[in-house]
Parts: C-alpha cells; structure tokens; sequence
C-alpha cells in the first residue's frame, strides 16, 4: 500500500509539472489584437487607408487550469526566455465608416522543468488568429463584431516516453473602440469586448493604448490588455485573466 501510494504521489507530480509547462505556454502567449486601434487615419475618406503592425507582449496570467482532471493554479511568470520561434503582426484598413482588421500570432517555445522522475522538455506551438469587421458610428465611437481561434500543439519529452496533443476552439465577439483623443500625432483609444457565441463559457477583453506618429508613414504604439478567458471542455480547463504590456511599430499606406 504504501509503495502504491508513492507511485500515486509521483505520478501526480509529473502531471502536475506537465500542465504547469503546457498551460504556461497556452495562457501567457495567447489572445492578442491590442495594436492599430485607432491609428489608421480617423478622418472618413474615399479610398482604403491600411496599417500594418508588428508587436510583442509582456504577460502575466493568474487562474487556475487543468489538462486530463488534473488542476493547478497559474501566478505570475513570463516565459520569454524560452521563445524559440515567433511571428505576430497586425493589419487593419478602413474607407468611410466601415473598416476590419486581422490579427495573428505565431509562437514556438521550448520550456523544460525538473520534475520527480527527472528532466521534461516541451515543445509548444501557440497559434492565434484573430478577424474582425468595424464600423465607426461617429469620430470618437466605433463597432467590432469578429471571431478569434486558438490553436495549441504541446509535445512532452518525458524520461518514460513522448505525449503529445492538440486543442484548439473559437469565439466570437462584439465590442466597442472609444478614442477620446486623436490630433496629428497622438491617438488614445479603449477598447471593450465580450464573447457572444463559442467554445469559451465566458470571454472578455479590455484595451487602454496610446500611439504616437512620428510622420504620415511611421507610428509606435503602446498597449495595455486584460483578457479574461474561462473555457471547461471534459478533462481541459482554463479560466485565467491575462494582462500585460505590449509595444509595436506601424507603417499607414
């Protein structure tokens, strides 16, 4: 019995390192689309005007997650030491009132930990994509309605073998982009949304930015986001809030 109870004990301690390596990765890496709002030209014209942004994020998370039955709660970390391959990028284009944008966010990372059976290494791959339509009611109010899809891959090298396994879902949205402040060179924005329909049973997100432009072309822009992502679909679970400070650097055409 107690043999039997060790065995226990061990087992759950990989399990336990495993989703806190796979769940890592997912949580502080996903959902993205802060940046661009509300620095493509504001002024309702005949043709298209389009931006294009490249960014990257600094993430905190806290929740709780669980892959398999198997639950851990998530605090604080970033694991920006353990990229291995990353693309994100932003385009939004608008003429007139109406408008959209598309965001995606491709992320490698390959963490490790030290378990009680010894060493395991991940390699996960996070894809994020995220499209949707605006329109602008007046200068300072304007309308989302889009989708957002995740897709995870975690394959976990242990000293007893390889697991491996996939998740992805989708959810739809609406939301508002306020933008209290617009002159040549400063753009202030907020942006609110919430899930509406979807894998999630509750999503939200929340965006405070600021972008400054250098000349017509060239823009930097700084973002603050929370989202709130709460999603139980038989052993998986992940009800975290995220929130973190992005940068970027556009180009309008």
């Amino acid at each position: 019995m107690r043999r039997r109870n060790q065995v226990q004990m061990r087992t759950r301690g990989v399990h336990t390192s495993v989703i806190r390596i796979a769940l890592f990765c997912v949580i502080s890496l996903s959902a993205n689309t802060a940046f661009g709002q509300g620095v493509v030209g504001e002024v309702p014209s005949d043709r298209w005007r389009s931006s294009v942004f490249f960014y990257i994020w600094g993430a905190n998370l806290d929740g709780t997650a669980s892959v398999a039955g198997n639950e851990v709660d998530i605090g604080g970390g970033n694991l920006a030491e353990h990229i291995g391959g990353i693309f994100s990028g932003h385009f939004e284009s608008r003429k007139g009132k109406w408008g959209y944008f598309l965001d995606g966010m491709y992320v490698r990372l390959d963490p490790d930990a030290d378990t009680p059976v010894g060493r395991i290494s991940a390699d996960v791959t996070n894809v994020i994509v995220e499209a949707a339509g605006v329109y602008q009611f007046n200068p300072t109010i304007k309308g989302l309605l889009g989708i957002r899809y995740q897709d995870l891959d975690v394959d976990l090298d242990l000293s007893s073998g390889n697991i491996s396994g996939n998740k992805d879902w989708v959810d739809g949205f609406i939301g508002l982009r306020l933008i209290p402040v617009q002159t040549d060179k400063w753009r202030v924005w907020l942006r609110g949304d919430v899930g509406v329909v979807g894998d999630s049973d509750t999503t939200w997100h929340a965006v405070l930015g600021a972008g400054y432009r250098f000349n017509p072309a060239w823009s930097l822009v700084a973002a603050y986001r929370v989202l709130s992502n709460d999603i139980e679909d038989g052993g998986f679970k992940w009800d975290v809030v995220h929130s973190g400070l992005g940068l970027a650097v556009g180009y309008t055409f």
